[in-house]
């Protein structure tokens, strides 16, 4: 064959191989950009507890032309103890309910990915409290501000989804609601 021939060939071939996008899907972890909040009710007042540090996690993502165009996996464990609501009592209260001497950490895990449209995914996840596991659906927004990819989110659980008792103060005069409102920010950066 002629050289001319086969040089055109491959040239071809690069730019037929270039002209479709690439999707590579990259492993990026949890950036201290991140904020994990538990709201709910009790008898006398509303209440909050954030964590702020400690929480660790995974995700597999592709990005294409500057958007996230799927998730592969997502992982994220938060310290149970890392909660703080600014009342060591309540915390004391708090950490008992949760049994966090036996079970040390709050974790989610991505089981099913739905899709995105626009800025917001949905997908299916294991939400395991005090030891017991619920697949959760979510619908969260994300944002892309450089290279890190931030999700915000908000989500219903029941204290006794979990089979957990709900706390209680005060030998049980004051009682905390069974409905939490778990909200979360979470910015996850490139595995360096």
């Amino acid at each position: 064959m002629n050289m001319r021939f086969i040089t055109a060939q491959v040239m071809l071939t690069l730019l037929i191989l270039s002209s479709f996008p690439c999707f590579a899907q990259q492993s990026y972890t949890i950036s201290s950009d991140q904020q994990f909040t538990v709201a709910g009710t009790s008898t006398i007042h509303d209440w909050e507890m954030v964590a702020k540090e400690g929480t660790t996690g995974s995700a597999g993502l592709i990005l294409e032309n500057g958007k996230l165009s799927k998730i592969t996996s997502l992982k994220v464990e938060i310290p149970t103890k890392s909660l703080k609501s600014g009342k060591g009592a309540m915390d004391k209260n708090a950490y008992e309910a949760l049994n966090a001497a036996k079970y040390p950490s709050i974790a989610f895990e991505m089981t099913e990915f739905l899709g995105i449209t626009g800025t917001k995914i949905r997908a299916n996840g294991k939400l395991t409290i005090a030891g017991k596991s619920q697949i959760i659906p979510l619908e969260v927004s994300y944002s892309i501000s450089g290279n890190t990819v931030k999700f915000k989110g908000t989500h219903a659980i029941l204290f006794s989804d979990f089979k957990i008792d709900a706390p209680t103060a005060v030998l049980g005069t004051i009682k905390t609601g069974d409905e939490l409102r778990l909200s979360f920010e979470a910015g996850f950066s490139p595995k360096n």
